[in-house]
């Protein structure tokens, strides 16, 4: 094994990640990219993903009032998750629903980070590992919703804040420099946000998804980004998402 704990401690680590995380992460294809790429390229390494994701999930417990239902929290499921799966790591990715799509607020913002830092109290209280991610960003250019000026009454994820992605930059931010509060903090955001920025700049009609989920090639962005920060993979040596699709397809036909 040559993850970044191994070589820091030489300490093994059960070889199983459990992935935590609202969507983004139950739609599962980042998960299924890197698996894919493992499976090829570090065949030895028997390393086991499982995608353990909740559409609307949050890790501060909030919930927007025009929200079908309230919104499910992680710590409601964190233990059966942890018992059933057993991990040597955990690597969560929350704060896209954790805003509720409303501008900035000191009151969600701690409800945030309450959350997340026990999150980490009760993942490293089971003996594993624990893998933050920052949150995706938000697109309004890829939006099919309305988008709401600050002034607008309520928001949600049907009628979000249209700077609602300042209010992730701060979450972001906030995780990168929360120093030593997890085992690895690993930057989605910044990478995503480069992927679109090159992409609108040939077509300025560009969607980098729905605003919120990003589409596969996004997903793809996010993978590299896996493979690079927790396993050590070089840029040049990752495969373009074609490739990985179609080895994903081989193994189903």
């Amino acid at each position: 094994m040559d993850l970044w704990w191994y070589e820091r401690t030489n300490q093994p680590v059960k070889p199983v990640i459990l992935f935590l995380g609202d969507s983004i992460t139950a739609s599962g294809h980042y998960i299924r990219y890197t698996e894919a790429w493992l499976r090829q390229h570090r065949p030895t390494m028997e390393m086991k993903l499982v995608p353990c994701g909740v559409p609307s999930e949050t890790v501060s417990g909030l919930s927007e009032a025009a929200h079908p239902f309230p919104r499910p929290c992680v710590h409601d499921r964190l233990r059966n998750a942890l018992d059933t799966v057993s991990p040597g790591i955990v690597a969560a990715c929350y704060g896209m629903n954790d805003g509720i799509y409303h501008p900035y607020s000191e009151g969600r913002f701690a409800a945030y980070q309450e959350g997340v830092f026990r999150l980490v109290e009760r993942i490293r209280g089971a003996g594993a590992k624990v893998v933050l991610m920052t949150p995706p960003p938000f697109d309004p250019p890829s939006m099919y919703a309305g988008l709401l000026p600050e002034s607008a009454p309520d928001f949600s994820y049907l009628t979000p804040f249209q700077e609602y992605d300042r209010v992730l930059e701060q979450y972001s931010a906030w995780l990168l420099s929360a120093g030593d509060v997890a085992d690895q903090i690993i930057d989605l955001r910044s990478p995503l946000l480069d992927h679109t920025k090159e992409h609108r700049a040939l077509d300025p009609a560009y969607r980098s998804g729905d605003g919120i989920h990003p589409n596969r090639a996004g997903h793809w962005v996010m993978a590299r980004t896996l493979l690079k920060e927790m396993f050590g993979a070089a840029p040049g040596v990752i495969p373009d998402v074609d490739a990985i699709s179609k080895s994903l397809a081989e193994e189903t036909d």
